[in-house]
Parts: structure tokens; C-alpha cells; sequence
């Protein structure tokens, strides 16, 4: 409720999606070990600026990988892969289980929608994780999707951040009161900050 209705604050930093990666797969493993799922991988070699609230990021790879792992059956296959889009990174979950059919595709990120229920799934929540997900990754300016080729052919969801561009270092400006025996007029300063502390 607080997520849907904008109260949550972000506490943002510049950080790696790697790691942010790292912490989600070892929030899930226990569910993953269970269900001797095979996890697979595909991370860049090098860093995956972004600029946001780790916490909250992890929370949104661990529900995704979460829900990959309810949805496939003991034995398959999730894969996430993490790599640049344009201006973005793009984070996708794939795994090869129940799939969807096209209306659920629609619709997969509304509160309290699931898939139906199986014999073997019936460990299901209440529908959050994903709309949760969608609404966290919005705040970061971000955007998400699903595909699935149908039942039975597995699903995948993608989440994208706008990349974070180190800035380069600005040149060193010469000092006006460097060498200089007169004395300066005031200096006016002009600070702007976004955050409410």
C-alpha cells in the first residue's frame, strides 16, 4: 500500500547491479535448492552503474527470481541475464516453466493477479511480488515487462535502469585569489538539494 500510494522514500546511491544480483540469488537460494532448479548467470565482467536503492533493487531481482521459481516445475531452468540497452541496463529472468497466455501477459503486474494454481504449485502468494516489483523500479525511473510464448513455454521478465554515466572531473579553475594581494568581494553560493533531509 505505502509503494502504490508513492510513500516510500528511496535511499540512493550510485552501486552495481552486479551485486545487487549477487544479494538477490542468495536471498532465493534455499527456494532454488528445493526445487533443484539450475540457475544460470549471465553478468557483464564489468561494473553495472546504476543509481538507486540497493535494498529496494534487491527486493525487486529477488521476487522476480522468486516467481520464476514458483512457476517452473522441480528440475528446470532459470536464467537471468544482465546487460546494456541503449541508455539502459537490462535485467531479464527467463525460465522454462508454465509459461502464460496472452491475457495474463496483459495483466501479470496487477495487484493480487496469478496464474491458476497446479497441483505441484500450490505454494502461490498473494499476488504482490510483481506489481511490487513494477512499482520499485518506476520510483528508479525504470520500466518493466513480460513475454511468453504460451503454457507450457516458460516466461520472461525484464526490468530496465537508466544507466549512471560517471561524470568526468572538471578541470581545475584557476583561483582569482591565487597570487593576489587584493581583497576578494563576498562569493554567492547557490546549493540545491532533492532530498527533504
Amino acid at each position: 500500500s505505502r509503494v502504490t500510494r508513492g510513500l516510500v522514500s528511496l535511499s540512493t546511491q550510485v552501486l552495481d547491479l552486479r551485486n545487487v544480483v549477487d544479494d538477490a540469488a542468495e536471498q532465493i537460494r534455499p527456494l532454488i535448492g528445493a526445487r533443484r532448479h539450475k540457475v544460470v548467470l549471465d553478468l557483464p565482467t564489468g561494473p553495472a552503474h546504476v543509481k538507486g536503492d540497493h535494498k529496494r533493487l534487491v527486493q525487486v531481482v529477488a521476487n522476480l527470481l522468486g516467481n520464476a521459481t514458483k512457476y517452473t516445475p522441480e528440475g528446470g531452468q532459470i536464467q537471468l541475464a544482465l546487460g546494456e540497452a541503449g541508455d539502459d541496463w537490462e535485467l531479464s529472468v527467463s525460465d522454462d516453466g508454465i509459461g502464460m497466455e496472452a491475457h495474463l501477459v496483459e495483466r501479470v503486474f496487477d495487484l493480487f493477479t496469478q496464474a491458476e494454481r497446479t497441483p505441484d504449485r500450490s505454494q502461490g502468494g498473494l499476488g504482490l511480488g510483481l506489481a511490487l516489483a513494477r512499482s520499485l523500479v518506476e520510483l528508479h525511473g525504470g520500466s518493466v515487462g513480460a513475454m511468453s510464448a504460451g503454457p507450457g513455454l516458460g516466461s520472461t521478465f525484464t526490468v530496465r535502469l537508466p544507466c549512471f554515466a560517471q561524470e568526468a572531473p572538471a578541470a581545475p579553475v584557476a583561483s582569482p585569489l591565487a597570487g593576489s594581494t587584493s581583497a576578494a568581494g563576498p562569493l554567492r553560493i547557490l546549493v540545491v538539494d532533492d532530498n527533504l533531509d
